[in-house]
């Protein structure tokens, strides 16, 4: 099974919190990889709503494949990390970002210092949470954390796959009182495909230090145009609906109630 599904929605970095998406702009891939639109010259650029963009998967194959000259070289950084940085960097222009920070023998993908605080930030995809082409997660999502923080004192924060990447939840690493966001509108794992029989507590948790769970719960994730977004709604949404996919591809491990947990178009097929 692949980890993202068709391509919808366009991202943009000056306007995070809203545009939430698989498509990359030039005008932020100039922006993201530190080039110019000749580096850029050989991505397949298409129109989508009316702005010059590419399909995330696409930009990311190229990088990785070393097509985009004078481009950061990869060194284990995701397309994610490298978005991530640019997000933080715009967001927090003081704060200070260092890659690939080695605490023992782990490698963090971020550290982040602002106004003298720092945090670690792991970027943890579908692989960290379900069965991949590589089996079963290795360890659960948050040992890394725990090691790490009884080691340093420096706070962890797990940036799961579903944590929208914006600036609300740039300020949420550093202000506990702001409220983020999550956003699910291409991947093909879903919760309730998580390998862990502690699955809902570790989205909760997640959830919970970006503040974006909300009262009704967190359906909101999935779209369409949800808290003034131009979000795409998930696919599996409508596969749910006309029943060609069970609802329980939404219900993690150790769930209880079942409401909190679904998009409100799927509450009434439960």
């Amino acid at each position: 099974m692949g980890i993202l599904g068709v391509p919808a929605g366009l991202f943009n970095l000056a306007d995070s919190d809203r545009c939430v998406g698989s498509f990359i702009s030039k005008e932020d891939a100039l922006e993201i990889f530190h080039v110019s639109e000749e580096d850029l010259r050989e991505l397949p650029f298409e129109n989508v709503g009316g702005v010059l963009a590419v399909d995330e998967r696409i930009i990311q194959k190229a990088w990785y494949n070393g097509e985009i000259p004078n481009s950061p070289f990869p060194n284990n950084l995701s397309m994610d990390e490298l978005v991530l940085t640019q997000l933080i960097s715009n967001t927090l222009p003081s704060a200070e970002i260092q890659p690939q920070e080695r605490v023992g023998r782990f490698k963090m993908d971020l550290k982040v210092t602002y106004e003298g605080i720092a945090k670690f930030i792991e970027f943890d995809g579908p692989s960290h949470f379900a069965i991949s082409r590589y089996g079963p997660p290795k360890h659960h999502p948050f040992r890394k954390k725990r090691i790490v923080e009884e080691k340093t004192g420096i706070e962890v924060i797990n940036w799961a796959y579903w944590i929208q990447r914006c600036s609300s939840n740039v300020l949420a690493l550093f202000d506990r009182s702001v409220q983020g966001f999550g956003a699910l509108w291409s991947t093909n794992i879903h919760f309730g495909d998580f390998y862990f029989q502690d699955s809902a507590q570790v989205i909760q948790d997640i959830n919970q230090r970006f503040n974006c769970d909300r009262p009704n719960g967190i359906g909101y994730f999935y779209g369409p145009e949800t808290e003034s977004r131009n979000n795409p709604e998930h696919p599996i949404v409508e596969a749910i609906a006309r029943r060609k996919e069970p609802i329980e591809r939404l219900l993690p491990q150790g769930f209880d109630d079942i409401g909190k947990w679904l998009p409100p178009r799927l509450q009434r097929v439960k």
